[in-house]
């Protein structure tokens, strides 16, 4: 489908949806038309979406003021400067504020667009799109960009990727060391010693981050016991947990969740 121009003035949308740029190969006047376009024409969608460096569209156009955002990790500090009255977010995968849902990236993107099709056409919908496109996984938008999940990845051994898509896939379930290590094909010794030499850390403390991050993630979502937190992200009991976090964070688990909580209303 060839590309046509912008029409002069859009007609009433549901959703508008403003693509990441590719950085710089974008021309000057191309992108101040674009600009001037959302200026005049942004009013007319009940949502406007961004996906990655199309949030710096928006904020060009002057329409973040006072708005909660986010982007790319790596032009946070772009978005900052381009739009200083904009509540602007590091720490989240996507963020909606009123009519507008920003996002951090390509992948995340995806996410957005599914939260928005569950809202918009119901659950049912949303999750068939999903399974259709082979995602095993929702995300619901409070997720670090650079959490848990993308710790220990920055090799390219495709065993020890597929013993860790398996253990992001169900962080709770229990997992036994011979268990990965026959899934990696490897000895238990060998496995151990690989998952540390190219992750920089233990298989254990691997397993632990991530049921910490899928705590934080029912903290801030569900008005659950920690007691229930616990034990729906696999620590077993609120001990256990409260022992683990204590590790990583310098506030008890109530504090850290009222804070949290606040930051989502800010």
């Amino acid at each position: 489908m060839a590309l046509t121009r912008l029409p002069e003035q859009l007609l009433p949308q549901q959703l508008l949806l403003i693509p990441g740029q590719y950085r710089n190969s974008v021309e000057p006047l191309a992108q101040q038309e674009c600009v001037s376009w959302l200026k005049a024409n942004a009013c007319y969608a009940e949502t406007l979406m961004t996906v990655c460096s199309g949030t710096l569209l928006l904020a060009d156009a002057g329409l973040l003021e006072g708005r909660r955002c986010t982007t790319h990790h790596t032009l946070i500090e772009q978005l900052q400067a381009k739009a200083p009255k904009a509540k602007v977010q590091s720490d989240c995968i996507f963020i909606e504020d009123g009519r507008y849902l920003t996002s951090a990236g390509i992948s995340t993107g995806i996410d957005t667009m599914l939260y928005w099709l569950t809202r918009a056409c119901g659950h049912s919908l949303a999750l068939a799109v999903a399974r259709e496109m082979v995602l095993y996984l929702r995300r619901s938008g409070q997720e670090p960009q650079l959490g848990a999940w993308l710790e220990g990845r920055n090799h390219v051994d495709e065993r020890l990727h597929r013993v860790q898509d398996a253990i992001c896939a169900a962080p709770s379930q229990t997992w036994r060391i011979e268990t990965l290590a026959t899934q990696a094909a490897m000895s238990e010794r060998h496995f151990r010693r690989r998952f540390k030499s190219l992750t920089g850390m233990l298989v254990g403390e691997y397993i632990m981050g991530l049921r910490l991050q899928r705590a934080k993630t029912l903290m801030t979502e569900t008005p659950w016991t920690l007691a229930r937190v616990a034990e729906a992200s696999g620590f077993g009991d609120e001990r256990q947990l409260r022992r683990i976090w204590a590790r990583h964070e310098k506030v008890s688990p109530s504090v850290w969740r009222r804070a949290s909580s606040q930051k989502l209303l800010d």
